[in-house]
Parts: C-alpha cells; structure tokens; sequence
C-alpha cells in the first residue's frame, strides 16, 4: 500500500528551528537536548512540528500553501515531544496565531540571551548592571532608559533571579516605585511587572504594603487611567501579598469603564505587539500551575485584556484565535461566579453571547 504523502522538513530546517529556539521548547520553555550517560553521547526530546500540517489529514492544514512553503522554516516551531502531541491534539487552543505567537516569543528571548552585554549600541545592555544597584537612584537610572515591553521584564526577572541579592534589590524596586510613581509611569510599569511576576523574592514590610496600596487607591479614585501601566501589575503584586481588596477595585474598574480598558489596551500593544502574542501570554497566565493554586481573583486579572482584543475593531486574530478567546472568557466568567461576583460575570457572560454570534457569522 503507498504511504500517504506528508511535507516533512528537511534536516537543515530542523536544525535551524532548533537553533532559533535555542534549543527550547517554545511553548513549555523546557531544555530539548543534553548528556547521555556516555561522555561522547547526547540525547534530544525536541521536534520540528508543523504550525499547519505536513498533510491535508492533520492539524490546522492550510491548503493555500506550496509544498515547499509547507517544509519551510517559517511553517515550523521547535517543542518538546510532549507539547508537540498537545500541539497536535488541542487544536482549539494551539491555533496558528498562537503558535506564531509563541515562536516569536521564543525566539526573541534567545535573541536576547545570546546578544552580547558588552554591546552598548544597545540600550537593553545596561540592564546586565540591574542586580547590582546600590541605590534606589542607579536602579532608577538603569531602568528609566529601557522600553516597557516583554523582553525588558522578562530580562530584569531573569537577572533578579541570579543574583545573590535579590531580595535586597526587589525592596529596593518597590522603593523607587514610591518615589518615581508620579513623574515616570513607565518605569514604575516596569518595576511593578517584576514585583507581580517574581513575588516569590519580594518579601515587602506592611508599610511598605500600605503606602503602595494607598497609590493605587488614589488613582482608582481620581479616575487617572492614563496611570494603568503602573496599576495594573502593581495591583495585581499587592494581590498576591494579601491585599486582595485593591486588585479587586482595579479590576473592577478595568472591566466596567472603557476609558480603563482602552488605556489597558494602549500599554499592552506595546508591551506584548501583535494580537496573536497578547493571546499567547494569556493562555500562558491562565494554565501557569501558580496562578491556579492563587486564592481570590487574582486568576483572573487577564480579563480585561480578553475583552479587548476582541472588541477591538482593529483586532486580527483568526475565526479559531477568537473562538478560543471567548472560551477563555467563559471560564474567567465561572471563576467571578465562584468568589460572588455576579455583576462582573453577567457582564462577561452577555459579551461572550454577543460575540460568539458574531464569530460565527
């Protein structure tokens, strides 16, 4: 009997997917290659797998596509063998947006990782001095040159987390949040990313709790979304501390008033780019081990975000992206049903009906 034909990738686009990645899983993030038990021996658990199939009969087939498209690296993402057969068996929830999504970032990171600290062209080479500031201005001085996006924060965590006095330089952050709130929004956007995504090193006194928990209260209070760069990371990190009421009033704000979601918005284009990244990293929050076992609402900080990208009228994720959006909301919507909040759930129940109809249309 002939085998069925499959648009396989050559060995060097292999080679090159692994290489980009640097040898990662792009959606696990787990390392593909290492020692065997023999000296001169090395063992894989990394493949080449197709964002859409090598066959009609497969995943996410795009017939529009040359045979050689189809074996080209831009078809391809490097993952771990386990994550290639839920890559292959979820198709709902691994559309071709969010495997785009998830090499690109992928790549990006180890773009950064290999790029060379002693390169000063580039301003992201400053941030290698950031585990090392002695002052709550250096710290200021490092940060206040850097753009507020992924690669920044992601940079910045990594490097707290190698240094040997990380938890010194994470009280120091929250002391520069304080003096800088109100004159440099970005850097206080930055700064409070990393105490909302490396909350295991931050270890805060309750003043120091209270007066950052009194800056989001006074924005909350004066209306002042154009600060929601700064509040939204730095609620969400008093949340995971304990101060569960004023993440509650910023997510409150952030799903019921459209000057809020729209501000949210405009930080996220930047922070995160295309739409199909935004819907990477929520999915990437919403299955995270952490937030699950996180108590309150905490888990569901990313619901704003979710509604905006698909109220947006400029949005671009796919009919299958949006369908696995609006899932998404669903349960975000069970998890407020959950903890009481049953006005917040109404309203995202009447959008994902409103939505799912226009998707289908």
């Amino acid at each position: 009997m002939t085998a069925k034909k499959r648009d396989d990738f050559p060995a060097e686009v292999k080679r090159t997917l692994a290489a980009r990645a640097g040898h990662l899983c792009s959606v696990c993030h787990k390392t593909t290659s290492g020692p065997a038990g023999e000296p001169d021996r090395s063992i894989s658990d990394g493949v080449a797998a197709h964002i859409t199939a090598a066959a009609a009969w497969g995943p996410r087939f795009d017939p529009s596509l040359t045979q050689q498209q189809r074996r080209g690296a831009e078809n391809g993402i490097w993952v771990c063998t386990q994550c290639a057969r839920e890559v292959d068996a979820d198709t709902s929830a691994f559309s071709v947006d969010l495997l785009l999504g998830l090499k690109r970032l992928r790549e990006e990171a180890a773009a950064r990782e290999l790029r060379p600290a002693s390169d000063l062209s580039d301003q992201s080479a400053r941030l290698i001095e950031f585990p090392h500031a002695n002052t709550a201005f250096k710290l200021f001085e490092i940060v206040q040159r850097q753009p507020y996006t992924y690669p920044t924060t992601a940079a910045i965590r990594e490097l707290v987390q190698r240094a040997e006095e990380r938890f010194r330089i994470m009280n120091l952050t929250a002391e520069v949040i304080l003096g800088v709130w109100e004159t440099h929004a970005n850097v206080a956007g930055i700064l409070s990313t990393l105490l909302s995504t490396a909350s295991d090193l931050w270890q805060p006194t309750e003043l120091q709790l209270s007066k950052l928990e009194d800056l989001c209260n006074r924005a909350v209070q004066a209306g002042d979304w154009c600060r929601v760069a700064s509040v939204e990371p730095l609620a969400f990190a008093l949340g995971e501390k304990g101060r569960h009421a004023v993440h509650k009033r910023v997510l409150e704000r952030l799903i019921e008033e459209r000057h809020w979601r729209e501000a949210d918005s405009r930080r996220v284009d930047q922070y995160d780019g295309t739409s199909g990244v935004k819907l990477v990293a929520i999915l990437r929050h919403w299955r995270d081990p952490f937030r699950n076992g996180l108590l309150g609402l905490l888990r569901t900080n990313d619901l704003p975000r979710l509604m905006d990208l698909l109220l947006s009228a400029d949005r671009t994720l796919s009919t299958a992206a949006s369908q696995t959006a609006l899932d998404l909301l669903d349960q975000h919507a069970l998890v407020l049903k959950g903890y009481g909040e049953l006005a917040l759930a109404r309203r995202v129940d009447l959008l994902v009906s409103g939505l799912r109809h226009t998707v289908r249309s």
